[in-house]
């Protein structure tokens, strides 16, 4: 028996006080840094971001949520006047980022959640669990065969068609285990139009043709830094 198979289970955990101090709850099964004291080992990353680019007022959309660590950080931070919006394909995870919502309360916007994968056009995926580790989650056709401990068929809808019934997004963090090329396919309105921040993670081999993609729609392109600083890329 592998050690993930033991980290099937959820726990409360406490968000530092500069996100509200709310628990949410969160499952090595995801990852294993959830069980490492404090949120840096698993969240450092999110919480720079959140801090650099989130404020009063603002939607966010957290595309590819897994266990909703970045939803609840911008929670706390978008005020009655803005809106967290939650998109994630595995059902499990989907639940968990509800219940951590109804579990935040006080300075806390609520976490909306659509259990859904984001594609180039809406219609129904083949969407595996990693056995890596439910992190590495993803539409089953941009992995290997061997990586997933089981597939199921979830919805799917584009960036776009998610417009008619999201508010318009500020901010976008998005993290789709390679399926990026896909996802940014189906969003030409809001890249055009709606122009949010993006907080992408892209796999190596699509980091060329991200990169063009952008720049096709005359977006800037940023690194992270670990000190929360931007350093600009070609």
């Amino acid at each position: 028996m592998k050690l993930r198979d033991f980290a099937n289970f959820t726990f409360p955990k406490k968000l530092p006080a500069a996100y509200g101090g709310g628990w949410m709850l969160v499952t090595p099964r995801a990852d294993m840094r959830v069980l490492k004291r404090g949120w840096g080992p698993s969240a450092k990353d999110l919480m720079l971001v959140t801090d650099g680019v989130v404020r009063p007022g603002m939607v966010v959309w957290d595309i590819g949520a897994n266990q909703g660590i970045l939803s609840a950080l911008a929670a706390s931070k978008v005020g009655p006047e803005g809106a967290v919006y939650a998109l994630e394909a595995d059902p499990f995870y989907a639940n968990l980022v509800f219940r951590s919502s109804m579990r935040l309360s006080g300075g806390y916007q609520p976490i909306n959640v659509l259990c859904a994968a984001i594609s180039e056009t809406s219609g129904v995926l083949d969407f595996g669990s990693s056995n890596k580790g439910h992190a590495r989650n993803q539409i089953a056709s941009f992995g290997e065969a061997d990586a997933f401990e089981a597939v199921k068929f979830v919805p799917a809808l584009s960036g776009d068609d998610l417009l008619a019934t999201w508010r318009a997004p500020d901010f976008i963090k998005m993290d789709v285990e390679g399926a990026e090329l896909s996802a940014l396919a189906g969003c030409d309105k809001i890249l055009s139009e709606v122009r949010p921040v993006f907080y992408i993670e892209v796999a190596d081999r699509n980091s060329a043709a991200a990169t063009d993609l952008f720049h096709r729609y005359d977006y800037e392109i940023f690194q992270l830094t670990g000190d929360g600083g931007e350093k600009r890329t070609e």
